[in-house]
């Protein structure tokens, strides 16, 4: 007969696969309709035959559309961010900090704002990135549903994490991806509990995603059979020349990101820039506008003029940086394809490459897959998605090895991604792991004991003596009436002493800590204390709040240990 705790854990169990089944169809009905309103929009706007307007200006024809398109589209998005009193965009890297976080809230206000902005950038011509945005909102879905009251309590990192992989599993149509994805780059653990709801809601997705079919995988792509031994130097260059771009790429968002700050620019009108960025480029040079989807698919499938691509690539990473940087708001897991697209078919025009053209589809996948796998950080579900994407077990072997190399280049030179190293710039240490965010988070005045001796500054000290000895501790603490802190006296210093008044001994360098203070700081400081226990003074109002023992703090770590035990192995 079943126990009712296992009855209660089945029930728990089920719920939460039902959840994550429920939120994968609903993510992926939002990024289907997300995807192909933002493509015809686009498209429309763009490339309407109706809708030309040419500047001829010394023999050359400059095409006015896109100036006249992005920058209204970039004022929106300021307007947007501005009406919405948002701080910035949210993207991927908050994704992940949520599903580490204690609470595992995200701002919902700025998860669908973002959705919305990411929606008007992308249709506006922005050069960034859909599934980055897909990402963060299927994870702001997930957030918004485990709110509610009638939901029972879920894991939120699970229930976050379910919403990620719906968005990729829908997106690229690559339900194994999503599935990895959410475990690689935002959970960062795997348990069998958290296994079975992301491969639920995965899986939910793409059935939903097919049945639907608003619109069809972007990248799909036929394979072609090859010998490795033909391209096995053009691979191991693609590899650390995909590192190059990646941290070329990572390096000049982060910087661009900022400017607006340096230049006294609000965060609402630094998208004016980029918008006019996009519009002054797309004169010339519209490839390197919007999602560049069709402009990808024909570098790797034909074979193009080297400055053309030169010319794509330095443009692409340019633009997609300012759009970033100055809040045209988007996605980098698009440009990233894209930089590595074109990176291999400039690989392919080099003469050490075997002149057969079928080749060429075959290096462009591989430096698609290593520069999005760096920016992403996620190095195994880039070569799960060229085998979803090619069901070809031979372009995936391929795309291992520059993987793998401009993945290690990447993590020792920059960072494990560029959402790491954005949280890391907002002083949220996540390589360091869960356990490192737990003990920053934790204060210790949650952990104070209020029992605590105390002693007026004008008691003697045969009486000080007497207290302690009958509290049975060796330390006491000197506070006024209202409960200021005035100082520590220890035991040891009061025997054989014949100065009167226990004034005269408080201690001159004891250690005093802030109640507002983490966990992980009183750690640090306790390595090098000697003591029974430490004062919890508010610096502010002098006020005492208790004391913490190393007991104490030894306490807290282990509840931590544990609460991360339970998330990371059941």
């Amino acid at each position: 007969m079943l126990k009712k705790t296992n009855i209660k854990v089945i029930l728990d169990s089920f719920v939460l696969l039902l959840i994550a089944a429920a939120v994968g169809t609903i993510v992926s009905f939002v990024a289907q309709l997300f995807m192909i309103s933002a493509k015809n929009i686009y498209q429309f706007l763009f490339y309407n035959d109706d809708f030309i307007l040419n500047l001829d200006i010394g023999g050359v024809s400059l095409n006015m559309i896109p100036l006249l398109i992005c920058v209204p589209c970039s004022i929106i998005v300021g307007l947007l961010m501005y009406c919405l009193k948002l701080p910035r965009w949210f993207g991927p890297a908050d994704t992940i900090y949520a599903a580490h976080h204690r609470a595992g809230t995200l701002d919902l206000k700025g998860g669908f704002g973002s959705t919305l902005a990411s929606f008007i950038s992308i249709s506006g011509g922005a050069s960034v990135g859909i599934y980055g945005p897909l990402v963060h909102f299927g994870a702001t879905v997930s957030s918004f549903i485990r709110k509610q009251s009638f939901i029972p309590k879920i894991p939120h990192d699970i229930i976050i994490g379910s919403g990620v992989a719906a968005a990729i599993s829908a997106g690229f149509g690559a339900p194994i991806a999503g599935i990895i994805f959410a475990h690689e780059t935002v959970l960062r653990h795997f348990s069998m509990k958290a296994v079975a709801a992301l491969a639920i809601s995965s899986m939910a997705a793409n059935f939903f995603a097919n049945e639907i079919g608003i619109v069809s995988p972007p990248l799909l792509l036929s394979a072609i059979t090859f010998e490795m031994s033909e391209i096995l130097t053009s691979l191991a260059l693609i590899g650390p020349l995909a590192a190059i771009i990646a941290i070329c790429f990572m390096k000049l968002i982060i910087f661009l990101g900022t400017i607006p700050s340096k230049i006294k620019l609000q965060p609402w009108q630094a998208p004016l820039i980029a918008g006019f960025a996009c519009g002054i480029c797309g004169m010339i040079f519209s490839e390197i506008l919007g999602l560049g989807t069709e402009t990808l698919m024909s570098v790797i499938t034909s074979e193009q003029n080297i400055k053309y691509l030169f010319a794509l690539l330095v443009g692409k990473l340019i633009l997609t940086s300012v759009c970033i940087g100055f809040g045209f708001f988007g996605g980098t897991f698009s440009p990233a394809l894209f930089l590595g697209g074109v990176l291999g078919a400039l690989i392919f025009q080099l003469p050490i490459t075997s002149t057969n053209p079928d080749l060429l589809s075959v290096l462009a996948v591989s430096g698609m897959a290593a520069v999005s796998s760096s920016v992403i950080g996620a190095p195994i579900t880039a070569i799960i998605l060229v085998l979803e994407l090619t069901s070809s077990y031979e372009y995936a072997i391929a795309a291992t090895f520059p993987i793998v190399i401009c993945s290690f280049i990447t993590s020792r030179t920059f960072g494990n991604s560029l959402f790491d190293k954005q949280l890391i710039s907002r002083g949220v240490a996540i390589t360091n792991g869960r356990e490192q965010i737990l003990l920053n988070e934790v204060l210790i005045n949650d952990y104070v004991d209020k029992r605590y001796t105390k002693l007026d500054g004008k008691t003697s000290i045969d009486n000080a003596i007497k207290i302690l000895t009958k509290a049975n501790t060796t330390e006491g603490y000197i506070v006024s009436k209202d409960d200021k802190y005035i100082g520590k006296i220890s035991l040891i210093n009061l025997i054989n002493k014949k100065k009167p008044g226990i004034i005269n001994y408080v201690e001159t360098k004891e250690l005093v800590i802030d109640p507002s203070s983490n966990l992980m700081f009183v750690i640090k400081k306790l390595s090098s204390f000697v003591g029974e226990s430490i004062p919890i003074v508010n610096k502010k109002t002098g006020k005492m709040n208790g004391i913490i023992s190393e007991n104490d703090v030894l306490k807290a770590y282990l509840e931590i240990s544990n609460e991360i035990n339970q998330i990371e192995k059941h």
